[in-house]
């Protein structure tokens, strides 16, 4: 349960930690690699896309080692017989903070690897969870970094998971979905928010300012994917993608084409360096 005591990261002073578009990178890889099925995701055993039970199972058990490699410890929520997200607490141990949601989908349509739809998303949101687990801190909100299930197949684990939240009487600041940022075609580094909420535009045109990047970032009305979830509840959600709507897309989605070879790792970088800034700017701000 999200408003338990919670054996999370405390908020004492670390040193400071500069992204390292390397360490991010090397990381990005291993995860797109083993999700897409190009390598083990435990010995022995490769994934061949992530729309059946037993390959989803696999995924979870990865991606709750990934939790612990970073210092946080994994909770799961199973919602259904077959439907589970993974999830873990950058706690700021204050019982009345706010959290933020960082999150992203990690089932796959049938017949497709899904290495940028979206084993790039839960890259990203891996690559900013290890980052902010050596973040200096002090940070002032809690930060909860999800793996949705079933995105697919209606949103269910996105559902799920905005549905307990609503329960425990959670207050939420912001959600942030991801879904496919691995294509960058024109090299502009462009990414696109699905339907920002208030002040959402400005805080990543800050972050991007902020971080001397001279991007486009662009606003669109595309409600298909997790953030809808929260929205239909009443929070405050942005989903972020590459230009989806802007015509610099994968022309790969939901098909076997989908596969590590064709995501851009260094426009990969470049979006998630611009959203631990944004995450790092919510965190400590008060």
């Amino acid at each position: 349960m999200i408003g338990a005591a919670l054996p999370a990261i405390a908020c004492a002073a670390r040193r400071p930690v500069t992204f390292d578009a390397g360490r991010s990178t090397t990381l990005q890889k291993e995860i797109v690699s083993r999700l897409a099925g190009d390598s083990d995701i435990r010995s022995g055993v490769r994934v061949a896309g992530r729309s059946t039970v037993e390959n989803r199972k696999e995924v979870r058990a990865y991606l709750a080692e990934l939790f612990k490699k970073f210092g946080l410890a994994p909770r799961r929520q199973t919602y259904s017989a077959e439907g589970e997200n993974v999830y873990a607490i950058l706690s700021c141990r204050r019982p009345s903070a706010e959290t933020v949601v960082l999150g992203a989908h990690y089932d796959t349509a049938r017949n497709s690897p899904g290495a940028n739809d979206n084993a790039s998303g839960v890259a990203a949101v891996a690559a900013v969870a290890e980052r902010m687990s050596r973040f200096e801190g002090p940070i002032s909100r809690d930060i909860v970094f999800v793996f949705f299930d079933e995105e697919e197949r209606g949103m269910r684990g996105s559902r799920a998971f905005a549905q307990m939240l609503k329960d425990e009487n959670r207050a939420v600041h912001s959600v942030h979905t991801i879904d496919q940022m691995g294509w960058d075609q024109d090299g502009d580094r462009a990414i696109e928010l699905e339907i920002p909420y208030e002040g959402a535009t400005d805080l990543y045109r800050r972050a991007a300012t902020a971080l001397g990047m001279n991007i486009v970032i662009r606003t669109t009305a595309e409600a298909g994917s997790d953030h809808s979830a929260f929205r239909r509840l009443g929070y405050k959600a942005v989903g972020i993608t590459e230009e989806y709507r802007n015509s610099d897309t994968t022309p790969y989605i939901h098909r076997p084409g989908d596969t590590t070879r064709t995501v851009d790792f260094e426009y990969l970088a470049s979006s998630t360096r611009l959203l631990a800034k944004a995450m790092e700017t919510i965190a400590a701000s008060r």
